[in-house]
């Protein structure tokens, strides 16, 4: 990890991290002379905690990015591909054809009965594209 660590590539990063975490160490420490201060309260001592916070996550982040490069990003477990067997699953939206294009007849279906409450909601979706154009 040192030899990876030490690379041309790697400097700017370094310097980087090292510059973010002194500002914000050093903003943490002006949070904490103000909340100590007679003008400062509370809200500037969780100010103080919060610029800190944010620098160890500043760590946190290069030291991930460091070992990431080093050893790779872990493969993320998968759940098994279901099966032919495993109908449960599947829904007639879902099934592909050989080629890998969803069944037509799915796409196509029209519903058997009619719903009240949609065809009124669609009549209002057109009144208001009706009343927009008009106001055009």
């Amino acid at each position: 990890m040192v030899r990876k660590a030490l690379t041309l590539r790697w400097m700017p990063r370094h310097l980087a991290m090292l510059g973010i975490v002194a500002a914000f160490s050093l903003l943490g420490r002006w949070q904490w002379d103000v909340s100590n201060s007679a003008r400062g309260g509370l809200q500037n001592l969780l100010y103080a905690f919060q610029w800190w916070a944010m620098a160890a996550i500043v760590i946190y982040g290069w030291w991930r990015l460091l070992h990431d490069a080093v050893h790779g990003r872990p493969v993320p477990k998968r759940a098994p591909a279901p099966t032919a067997e495993d109908e449960s699953w599947t829904t007639p939206a879902r099934n592909l054809t050989s080629s890998g294009i969803v069944g037509a007849e799915v796409a196509n279906e029209q519903p058997d009965e009619t719903d009240e409450e949609l065809a009124r909601y669609n009549e209002y979706l057109a009144a208001l594209n009706r009343r927009a154009q008009s106001a055009r």
